[in-house]
């Protein structure tokens, strides 16, 4: 999670109205798919700039530009409170995009995850075709039912690691620590979308107020680093309540194919910017089985909406296909028979992390082409 994670988002400084309406209304720029509409935003220190945009019904290209500020660094789009997408850790001198379909109606831009300050609104207009193809519906299905499956193992493996915190035993909660965490990695991005329930299972330290650091962190932080699952009993029982919750939204989520798309790539970007830099599992050190987890997920959720790009851009599905496989054979030489199934991550060299960090940008840059794709065809 960047909230980073997983998760999520001033007024904007004053424009000219002549520069309002080509930013946010003009047509779509040259950069983006055939049938598309690019809305482009800027992160500013005052926020996300347009702070009204429009655009109509249909496949939409999120471009996302720093503007120059470490104040702000992600962009969300959202339906009430649930996050449609989004795109994060976008820092100074950096850009970033998603896709998303939407139908008529009026959605709230973020770049603030408390909103207020640094929210916009999209308008969006027109009727969109919302049927879809058996292709489509059997992708969504299909991922629906790996969500479904994660979270219910998520729930079953984070049971006995509460108990085992609960009952103060310390080494046999450190032992059952990474499992919860492999079923919560591979889905994250669909966690993220509902509000503040992935903070509350997964914010690290920075990311949240210290009155609001909880989930599998705040007890991580007390098994390693403090030693002790003292005072540790209202967060076990807080986490296990909040994994359950997942468990039910997940079993009611709507899906869009583009959505799926988008998570594949979310997840690379989980990888890239937190787990290979260690700040993920800075108590325990297990960077490497998330780093798995994330990888694993973004390879379903691709495999789930690859086949609506056979015909598109084959190529482009062959070459993600052995990319994935680079990652895992780039991963291989880590594996241990012994717990935690890698090796801790500071026995790292920078030579290593450099290595699996190629490979990742490899793999992230040629997903990164798959959204757009996705949501051209996706009511077509």
């Amino acid at each position: 999670m960047n909230r980073v994670p997983l998760r999520a988002l001033g007024a904007a400084m004053a424009l000219g109205l002549m520069a309002l309406l080509i930013s946010a209304c003009g047509a779509g720029s040259d950069d983006a798919p055939a049938g598309s509409k690019q809305l482009t935003f800027k992160l500013t220190d005052s926020g996300c700039e347009p702070v009204k945009a429009s655009a109509p019904a249909g496949p939409i290209d999120f471009k996302v530009e720093n503007g120059g500020t470490g104040k702000y660094t992600e962009l969300e789009v959202l339906d009430g409170e649930t996050i449609l997408g989004e795109r994060e850790n976008i820092i100074e001198g950096t850009s970033g995009s998603f896709s998303l379909t939407l139908e008529e109606g009026e959605y709230a831009i973020r770049c603030n995850e408390e909103g207020g300050a640094g929210e916009g609104t999209l308008t969006v207009t027109g009727k969109l075709d919302t049927k879809t193809s058996p292709e489509v519906e059997g992708a969504i299905a299909g991922y629906r039912d790996y969500l479904v499956e994660n979270t219910e193992e998520l729930t079953e493996q984070t049971k006995p690691f509460v108990a085992a915190v609960e009952a103060g035993e310390l080494d046999k909660a450190k032992q059952l620590y990474p499992a919860p965490r492999i079923n919560y990695e591979r889905i994250e991005p669909v966690a993220e979308s509902f509000g503040d329930l992935d903070p509350r299972i997964d914010a690290r330290a920075n990311d949240v107020k210290p009155s609001e650091f909880g989930g599998f962190h705040r007890i991580e932080k007390a098994l390693w680093e403090e030693g002790t699952t003292k005072d540790m009993d209202t967060y076990a029982e807080e986490l296990l309540a909040n994994v359950e919750e997942l468990e039910e939204k997940v079993k009611g989520v709507s899906l869009q194919a583009v959505q799926i798309a988008n998570g594949a790539n979310e997840l690379l970007t989980e990888v890239s910017t937190s787990k290979i830099t260690g700040e993920e599992e800075r108590y325990s050190h297990i960077d490497l089985v998330d780093f798995k987890a994330n990888v694993e997920g973004s390879q379903v959720a691709f495999e789930a909406v690859a086949p609506l790009m056979e015909k598109k851009d084959p190529k482009l599905v062959k070459e993600i296909e052995a990319d994935f496989e680079a990652v895992y054979a780039a991963l291989k030489p880590y594996e241990t028979k012994a717990w935690p199934g890698f090796v801790l991550y500071p026995e790292l060299t920078k030579a290593d992390t450099r290595k699996l960090a190629q490979v990742i940008d490899t793999l992230a840059e040629k997903l990164s082409l798959v959204p757009a794709q996705i949501a051209q065809g996706e009511t077509a």
